[in-house]
């Protein structure tokens, strides 16, 4: 008889604990929200490309649209997440298709998105920073 309440206790205790965690798929140091406006403040591509994209801004919409804006021209294309990827595609856009891509992220917070290429062979970044 001890022996059973000794499991149930085992049991009880087990259920507690299994049912207090909880799964998280998202990779470390990836909270924040990326709704909303953002810059470019590093782009790498065997070398420092950031300049490229000087002057724009990025609204990340919760629709899955993202709009590209720099003065009057304005460029629509998509994003989408994983839980450790940011895909973003412009289409053909001469300039902005630079940035189409399966970003792994390396880390997100309300203020700031670092990616890299997903492509091992590729030492491509991608950093945004809150607008």
């Amino acid at each position: 008889m001890k022996l059973l309440k000794a499991i149930a206790a085992i049991l009880v205790v087990h259920t507690l604990t299994a049912s207090t965690c909880s799964k998280n798929d998202d990779t470390a140091g990836t909270t924040g929200n990326i709704t909303g406006n953002w810059k470019v403040s590093l782009y790498w591509d065997n070398s420092d490309e950031t300049a490229k994209f000087s002057g724009y801004s990025f609204e990340f919409k919760s629709t899955g649209q993202v709009t590209a804006t720099k003065g009057v021209s304005v460029v629509t294309g998509t994003w989408s997440e994983t839980s450790s990827k940011l895909i973003i595609d412009f289409g053909t856009h001469p300039l902005l298709s630079e940035l189409n891509d399966d970003w792994l992220r390396l880390e997100k917070t309300t203020t700031l998105i670092k990616l890299k290429d997903d492509n091992p062979a590729q030492d491509d970044k991608l950093e945004f920073v809150r607008n």
